[in-house]
């Protein structure tokens, strides 16, 4: 969605009668493997339905690594020949990245290196630099990025050896070493600095009209009358809706801690027991996991409602939430309570005047996350909870950045 709202503020703002083809090139998806086949199908689906593209292309995790490996083996030209034959376009006049670090992201900057270099930015359009959920390390005269990147990777290998006991089977991309970075020219944002970091590029705002708008377009072509009719009577009755994360499956904390921490934080909320809970969860989720969280969960609640169809599990949460609940007035019912535990929480001030409840809390943070990650969530929490306050306060995003 940021990526769509970027692309058309900036088509607005030029005003050209050029025309130009567009080109979607999926990847790096950072799913589960057994669900990235569904979870792509699903972004095309919800892709084809907001935009008319010339191609959507899909480069899988396999063939991200063969690109990897063949880095090491070949020169720089004949893998970027390699991508332009795989998206199907040798020239490009722009492109739109949400960030240019991971290893694809860096991959494509340099394959069309000539190219106006657009960042949206993440979740509904804010940026966040690569070192913002790190702990601090040493530089030893590097660069920051560099040191970042690989300190990233260890704590990660290590926390996978850690859980497992085995070697991680799902190495780091490598080729981002050998890539040097190349920056963006201009950045589209919704809220570019409300996690308290500075873009580094020249930025523009992204009117927030443009953002509801999308998901008001999505909202209406993904059958929006089976979802009132399956879910619309949620509306009527207490709700209590969970957005769940990928915590554990991006090792940043075990499994079973993550399940435990959502109990004990509901519990403490003391919410009343004939409401009904609905697990949205996020879209790099696992299947398995939102399961054990329904059936954890199951005893505090009158019923629990897993949003565990493909069609729901990756649709955007904003969706879901104008099908069911909103309508075309944006009027949530009275009562309705949204908990939240990542940047999920900024749409709702911004778009929907709803106020989240954002979790943790520090102290549940401090024994279920990673020691790595405690300082980095705690900072993040903080940052949230701001966020929430001044989008609140302002009413919507003009003026806060």
């Amino acid at each position: 969605m940021a990526a769509l709202a970027a692309l058309r503020s900036r088509e607005a703002e030029e005003r050209s009668e050029r025309e130009y083809e567009d080109y979607l090139v999926i990847y790096d998806l950072f799913a589960p493997k057994s669900q990235l086949p569904q979870f792509a199908s699903a972004v095309k689906r919800m892709a084809a339905a907001l935009h008319e593209w010339k191609s959507i292309v899909y480069i899988s995790r396999e063939e991200m690594e063969a690109l990897d490996h063949e880095l090491s083996v070949a020169n720089k030209p004949q893998i970027f020949a390699r991508v332009r034959e795989m998206v199907g376009v040798n020239h490009a006049e722009e492109i739109y990245l949400c960030r240019n670090w991971q290893f694809g992201n860096s991959l494509l900057l340099h394959t069309y290196r000539g190219a106006w270099k657009v960042c949206y930015g993440d979740s509904i359009g804010i940026y966040f630099s690569e070192s913002y959920f790190s702990p601090a390390v040493p530089r030893n005269g590097q660069p920051l990025t560099t040191v970042v990147r690989r300190q990233l990777s260890r704590l990660k290998h290590g926390l996978k050896n850690r859980i497992t006991g085995v070697p991680h089977e799902n190495a780091e991309l490598r080729g981002v070493d050998v890539l040097d970075e190349i920056h963006f020219d201009v950045g589209y944002f919704l809220l570019p600095a409300i996690l308290r970091e500075i873009p580094p590029m020249p930025t523009k705002l992204v009117d927030k009209t443009t953002t509801a708008q999308l998901f008001r377009e999505l909202a209406r072509a993904l059958n929006p009358a089976q979802v009132a009719e399956q879910y619309g009577y949620l509306a009527k009755v207490p709700t209590v809706i969970l957005m769940t994360s990928n915590f554990s499956e991006a090792e940043r904390m075990p499994a079973e801690k993550e399940i435990a921490a959502y109990r004990t934080f509901l519990e403490a909320l003391r919410l009343p027991r004939e409401s009904v809970l609905v697990v949205k969860p996020h879209p790099r989720d696992g299947a398995e996991k939102i399961q054990i969280v329904g059936r954890t969960l199951r005893d505090l609640f009158s019923d629990v409602v897993l949003l565990t169809d493909p069609n729901l599990f990756f649709m955007p949460f904003e969706v879901f939430l104008l099908q069911a609940f909103l309508g075309e007035n944006d009027e949530a019912p009275r009562g309705l309570k949204i908990i939240t535990f990542s940047t999920a929480c900024l749409s709702l001030p911004v778009l929907f005047k709803l106020n989240p409840i954002i979790g943790f809390g520090s102290e549940l943070v401090k024994t279920s996350f990673f020691e790595n990650y405690i300082t980095g969530r705690l900072r993040h929490e903080e940052d949230l909870h701001l966020a929430v306050q001044t989008l609140a306060r302002h009413g919507d995003h003009d003026g806060l950045n």
